[in-house]
């Protein structure tokens, strides 16, 4: 078995690799810059693969080069499924989507047949290149995810977690955040990427999953963990640029449909993810 990934040096994607190396199966690497057809057509030709884990993204929701979203998450999967069809006729796809896609009016525990109502650039893009893919559906065999928030050693700080975890790394007095109240379910990019493996193996997919863990958490707890495994207290600001008056209280993915079809598949706590994130980056400063 071999499996073609693209985001390959992404930050989820170094974790994909890791766990097909766990299960004996090689990644094959597929660089290429999906905005350009030709080289997409070129390296898709020149690559022998039987799946693929199409991960490559514009991702950051708060990039201002808005126009990137679509020659990237939309029309590039498209180049890309394009491609796949002709060369590789029957290929498992397994694409990645964003649970962005169900928009800030979804609530609770989200299922996959929940409307979908996206209320940014990157969350558009993402669901115009759902609805695109569905168009591939008579050549290849295209497996969509809607990921919810995870997070991990390697993320930017310009993401939440990530930047929490790197206030108390520092040992910073303060911090400047949103809402402390509102639930959200965030999971560990490890299991993740056994999520994406699983799916490109698995015996019969379903065609639109979430990845998530079924569970969430507030920033007001996660605040408390970091407090615990750092021993280290931080004074916390509510800065009103960074509230949503709008906010939903709770966030989170209905998980049903991925532990229907991977049993074995079982996520990080949290707890564990914020201590992995805070000792790698103290022992990368010492």
């Amino acid at each position: 078995m071999r499996i073609a990934l693209t985001g390959a040096n992404g930050f989820t994607g170094r974790f994909v690799i890791e766990a097909l190396a766990a299960r004996g199966i090689e990644a094959i690497p597929l660089s290429v810059d999906l905005t350009n057809k030709d080289a997409v057509e070129a390296a898709v030709a020149d690559t022998a693969f039987d799946r693929l884990i199409h991960l490559a993204a514009r991702a950051f929701v708060n990039a201002a080069d808005w126009e990137a979203f679509y020659t990237v998450n939309q029309l590039g999967t498209f180049y890309l499924l394009d491609v796949v069809a002709r060369v590789r006729p029957g290929a498992r796809c397994v694409v990645s989507s964003s649970a962005q896609v169900y928009g800030p009016g979804a609530e609770g525990l989200i299922a996959e047949d929940a409307d979908t109502n996206p209320a940014n650039h990157y969350a558009v893009s993402k669901l115009a290149m759902e609805q695109g893919a569905r168009l591939w559906r008579n050549q290849l065999e295209v497996v969509v995810t809607r990921p919810f928030n995870y997070t991990g050693v390697g993320q930017g700080v310009e993401y939440l977690v990530s930047k929490i975890v790197d206030h108390f790394r520092r040992g910073a007095d303060t911090i400047e955040l949103g809402n402390l109240f509102v639930q959200r379910d965030f999971g560990d990019v490890r299991s993740v990427a056994d999520a994406y493996v699983g799916l490109a193996l698995a015996e019969a997919p379903p065609a639109l999953v979430n990845i998530c863990t079924g569970t969430v958490q507030s920033i007001g707890m996660i605040i408390d963990m970091l407090t615990a495994i750092s021993g280290h207290s931080i004074d916390v600001r509510i800065n009103p640029a960074f509230v949503r008056a709008n906010d939903v209280a709770i966030l989170g993915g209905d998980a049903s449909r991925l532990r229907a079809t991977l049993p074995d598949w079982q996520p990080r706590e949290l707890q564990e993810t914020l201590a992995w994130m805070y000792e790698a980056g103290t022992a990368s400063d010492s």
